[in-house]
């Protein structure tokens, strides 16, 4: 009888694999919608909307993915192309979120978006949709500092936001009063906003990433008193992260220090090709309850 059931299982590979992946996806199946969902939302957009056509057990699951990856990379070197792939993009994104299960709030929102084509106020659509299911993070990258519509500054349930490659343009006022992580990688910040009034709008900050921010400081810092955690670059303003428990920093370049760090316990410094010491050693006089210090010395190109 063995040597009967291993004949049949090598003379009929294909069957017993197809056995297999049916016995696997109908176990999938059987698992809660809530379970599927946050599987689901690993994944981009456009295959979490092809498990569709898998069975009826998956027709309308999509609906309610409480997570959105929309990612297009356009054709930089045909602009005729990229135009036609861009707006087929668009129309897609929007028809799937206002498609969405109203019901269920937004997770996460994530768009990237690299085309000459980019225009801020042809995704308005898609990021009032979003915000209108109290979206809790959002992430763009644009490309070439492409502008970020402001209406994002205007979404009081973000928890998470991380922007990257944008300008931020004409933004009278900002809100996050519910906003624990911000990550700032190569933004502008332009017009009526500058750094202190942007912080100040984020009173519960507890993890903040700045690197390559260019912009204005006109008003005074507020003190951020659940901040935590930050990584920035030498040219952001010490001042703001003083009351850090984790530091990472790409070196301190020449900022006066006339103040303590009185809660840092973990300190990155990434040292420049001049290997300052002295700046170390100037820097370490000023973290009282220091831990744990790692020094990063880049190699040379």
């Amino acid at each position: 009888m063995g040597n009967t059931t291993l004949g049949v299982s090598f003379h009929f590979p294909t069957l017993s694999y197809l056995h297999i992946r049916y016995s696997l996806a109908d176990r999938i199946s059987s698992l809660p919608d809530s379970i599927l969902c946050d599987i689901l939302s690993s994944l981009p957009t456009k295959e979490v909307v092809a498990t569709s056509v898998l069975s009826k057990r998956w027709i309308h699951l999509w609906r309610s993915v409480p997570s959105f990856h929309f990612d297009y990379v356009g054709d930089l070197f045909d602009c005729d192309k990229d135009f036609n792939d861009y707006y087929d993009f668009l129309e897609s994104v929007n028809s799937f979120l206002l498609s969405r299960n109203r019901d269920q709030p937004i997770h996460r929102f994530r768009f990237s978006c690299f085309s000459n084509v980019y225009d801020p106020t042809d995704i308005l659509t898609s990021v009032n949709a979003a915000m209108s299911g109290r979206v809790q993070h959002m992430d763009f990258s644009l490309m070439s500092m492409n502008v970020l519509p402001s209406v994002v500054f205007s979404c009081k349930t973000l928890v998470v936001l991380k922007l990257a490659f944008t300008r931020v343009l004409d933004i009278p006022s900002v809100d996050f009063p519910l906003l624990k992580i911000l990550h700032l990688f190569s933004v502008s910040l332009s017009g009526d906003l500058d750094l202190s009034q942007l912080l100040s709008a984020c009173p519960n900050l507890e993890d903040l990433e700045a690197k390559d921010v260019s912009c204005e400081t006109k008003g005074k810092f507020n003190r951020l008193p659940k901040l935590v955690r930050a990584s920035i670059d030498e040219h952001f303003p010490l001042e703001i992260v003083k009351d850090v428990e984790v530091l990472f920093i790409d070196w301190i370049n020449h900022q006066k220090l006339d103040f303590e760090f009185q809660n840092l316990v973990q300190l990155k410094l990434t040292l420049g090709h001049s290997k300052d010491w002295f700046g170390v050693l100037e820097v370490l006089k000023h973290c009282p309850k220091l831990q744990t210090l790692a020094i990063y010395i880049p190699n040379k190109v």
